[in-house]
């Protein structure tokens, strides 16, 4: 199967007690709060059925307790990559806005994050860039996949299996979930559908969104956003 099209389905974490308490949260490896693995039952049931030819996690404890919450028969095969990770805000992690809120370097960043960094943080740059090469990793591993789900119903000898099979093999093929962080999520929407502003891109913790990639001579690029 020559891979046209990739649905992405992109789940935000459950919220934690730094999200709670409106904290700068980034690298810091907090897990979910009670409420967390409660708003997660809604996600739990649009994705029970559902089948997915790999699975990618942040390797940051909330994002893994949320894969666990919702499909635990996954949460074992799942490819946990730190490139997936929220930004590092350096000395500003765990700190609220209203402790910031004087700050002259963090009133510039508000302002202009993209050319003003947090002490000890990461550039929007760097982040930019290993999400970017996250993407790439992903879509590459996509293209091969596809091309082994075509191997394998070519190479079906019952017909009728084949028919029934593998046709949803290959839907597999074309579809993973990815459970990230909002900022990454923002990231991954924009970077294939530049069309919508990072910041107009809405996920609230333990929600999903999807985003349908289409593959042109130019590349890969965003065709649809939107919920299941």
């Amino acid at each position: 199967m020559d891979l046209k099209r990739l649905e992405i389905i992109l789940m935000r974490h459950g919220t934690t007690p730094w999200n709670e308490e409106k904290r700068y949260l980034g690298h810091t490896d907090i897990g979910l709060s009670d409420q967390g693995r409660e708003e997660l039952a809604p996600v739990r049931e649009k994705l029970c059925d559902r089948s997915f030819g790999r699975v990618y996690c942040s390797d940051l404890a909330r994002c893994r307790e949320s894969l666990q919450e919702v499909r635990p028969d996954l949460a074992g095969e799942a490819v946990y990559d730190d490139r997936l990770r929220e930004m590092d805000f350096g000395v500003w992690e765990g700190h609220t806005y209203d402790q910031l809120k004087d700050n002259a370097l963090y009133r510039q960043w508000l302002d202009e994050p993209k050319r003003v960094t947090s002490p000890q943080g990461e550039s929007w740059e760097a982040f930019e860039s290993r999400i970017a090469a996250f993407a790439a990793f992903m879509l590459q591993e996509a293209e091969s996949r596809a091309a082994g789900c075509t191997e394998n119903t070519e190479n079906t000898e019952n017909i009728e299996n084949t028919e029934n099979t593998g046709s949803s093999g290959n839907k597999a093929c074309a579809s993973v979930l990815l459970v990230a962080h909002g900022g990454v999520i923002r990231q991954i929407v924009h970077a294939f559908m530049k069309t919508i502003a990072f910041w107009d891109i809405r996920i609230e913790p333990g929600n999903l969104l999807v985003l349908t990639l289409e593959r042109t001579e130019e590349g890969w690029s965003g065709a649809n956003l939107g919920d299941i």
